[in-house]
This record gives structure tokens, sequence and C-alpha cells, in this order.
């Protein structure tokens, strides 16, 4: 997860974990309540484990495999308690996991692309205005041990992790134990034996009827989506005039500023809780230019 503007008391600052409730590096833990027939005890995970699910999404790039993957469970019966002391402990592991429902699930293998994407979004963010302070939250309703509030903004970037893991990320970011306002997910598909690669965009908003439905679906890449993602799209009640961008009778995204390939993020939400009040300055909110990602991700960084 990249989260943006979430210091208490100071200027926005972007960190890099994954972190569906707890922000730490490289995890995710789930809203789902804890069973007393989970462990308890230390957790120790083996590095033959973590190496074989990070070979397998590895696999998932090197076949170019655009279908919707299953979950790589690498444990199961697992308490948050033991979940978030592990991963207090290590901080450098071949692969992102999450706990998700007492099952720790290998998700992602940490890549420079996707890092690259990570920090020019949140660069471009910044860039635009870094002046956002977040109150901290009342005792307990924190984002991690520190107290830390929640990130108005997650941004997720996805290589191996697939469009359905990136969509189920939605339902935590916006449960009622968070103040996140915006989830955006970016999904990088394998290259394609032609040289183009197909690239996808998401943005959900909490303050939407049905939040955990996409309402702007933006492809970017050099080739049109797979009927694959297209069809997971509608499937979770994406109206099929809502996916707009490459393949959809959209100009190629091939230049800076063309309209279809701005992706909006509102200042109302972005601001929510906010010290202060949003200024004229940004008022109409942050414009994505998703051929940013798309040149950065193509021609190197």
């Amino acid at each position: 997860m990249t989260s943006l503007y979430n210091d208490t008391d100071s200027r926005s600052s972007i960190s890099s974990s994954a972190s569906r409730i707890i922000a730490t590096q490289s995890s995710t833990v789930s809203t789902a309540t804890t069973s007393s027939h989970m462990q308890s005890t230390t957790l120790r995970l083996s590095k033959k484990s973590l190496n074989q699910a990070r070979d397998r999404l590895l696999a998932f790039q090197e076949e170019n495999m655009e279908a919707n993957e299953d979950m790589i469970i690498i444990r199961e019966n697992v308490s948050p308690e033991a979940y978030i002391k592990y991963c207090e402990i290590e901080r450098k592991l071949p692969v992102s996991i999450r706990l998700v429902e007492g099952k720790i699930i290998a998700y992602e293998v940490p890549l420079s692309e996707h890092g690259a994407v990570v920090y020019r979004i949140g660069y471009l963010i910044c860039a635009w205005n870094n002046q956002l302070r977040l109150p901290r939250p009342p005792p307990g309703q924190g984002s991690n041990s520190s107290g830390h509030p929640y990130p108005t903004l997650v941004v997720e970037v996805g290589n191996s992790e697939s469009v359905p893991s990136l969509h189920d990320l939605s339902t935590g970011y916006f449960s009622s134990r968070t103040t996140v306002q915006i989830y955006i997910a970016i999904k990088l598909f394998p290259i394609r034996q032609d040289g183009t690669r197909a690239m996808l965009a998401l943005r959900y908003l909490r303050t939407n009827q049905v939040n955990t439905v996409p309402d702007i679906i933006i492809s970017f890449g050099t080739a049109p989506l797979h009927p694959n993602t297209i069809g997971f799209l509608t499937s979770i009640g994406v109206p099929l005039a809502n996916i707009v961008g490459v393949g959809f009778s959209a100009i190629a995204c091939n230049a800076s500023g063309i309209p279809i390939y701005q992706l909006h993020i509102p200042a109302i939400e972005l601001f929510n809780g906010a010290f202060g009040s949003v200024t004229a300055g940004v008022v109409n909110g942050f414009y994505l230019d998703l051929w940013e990602i798309q040149d950065l991700v193509l021609n190197g960084f």
C-alpha cells in the first residue's frame, strides 16, 4: 500500500507498505474476527515456503498469465497478534504478504517497477499539494500501534497480484474501522509476445453508494484488456460502458494531457478530516495523468 497524507501534525508523507488495517511493511491484516483456534504463539515462516510462493508469483509474469489466478496460501489459522509481531520482526521478505481470515496470503513480488510507480504517484501528488495534515485519532482507533491516523488515499500497484485480489482490498479499506476515503488500484499486466502491455487503473470512493465497485475504470496500456479481465469487472457490477480507454474506442494513450487518461482524485475526500478547509487552489482535486505511469513502466525509471 502507498498511503498518502497520513502523518500526524506534519506535512504529507508517503509510506510504502502493504496494509489493509495495520501499516506494516509488505504485510496486510484483514478485519476478520480472531478465532480461538488460531495460532497465538510465535509465528515462523520457512524460507522454503516463502521462496516457493515467490517463484509461483514470478511464473505468473513469465508465462504471460492474465487469468484471475487463485490465492497462494502460506499458512492458515494465524492470529492477527502473531502475524503483526512477525511482521514487526521480519522486515525483508521475498514476497509481500497479508493476513485474510486467518490465512497468510502471498500476493506480490516486490519488483523495481512496482516501487517506481508507487514513488511516482506519490511524488506527483505531493508536488501538487503537500500541506495536508490529519489529526491524531482517539486511542485505539489509529492505523498502527503508534496511533497514526489512517491515510485518506491508498494506492496499490499490482504486478503479480491479480485484479480480483486488488479489488478485494476495497472491502477492508472502507470498513468502519478505517477512515480511508479513496482507493486507487493500478494493475500492470505481463508483456505480451508482440511487445505490448495492458495496464488498468481503478478508482474506489468510500462516499459512493456501492463503494466496493470501482466508479472509474481506465485501460491505459499499449494493449487492450484481456477478456478475462473484462469479464471479471462486469461480474462485480461494473457496466461495460463504464470501462474506457485503450480497447474501448478511445484514442491511444501515447502522450500526456489526453483527457480520457486523467484519473481524478477528488479534494473533498482527499482532505477529509484534515486541519483547516479545502483551499481554492486545490478545490478541483488532483488529476493523475496515466500516460506518465505508462511511460515510466515502458521506458524505464
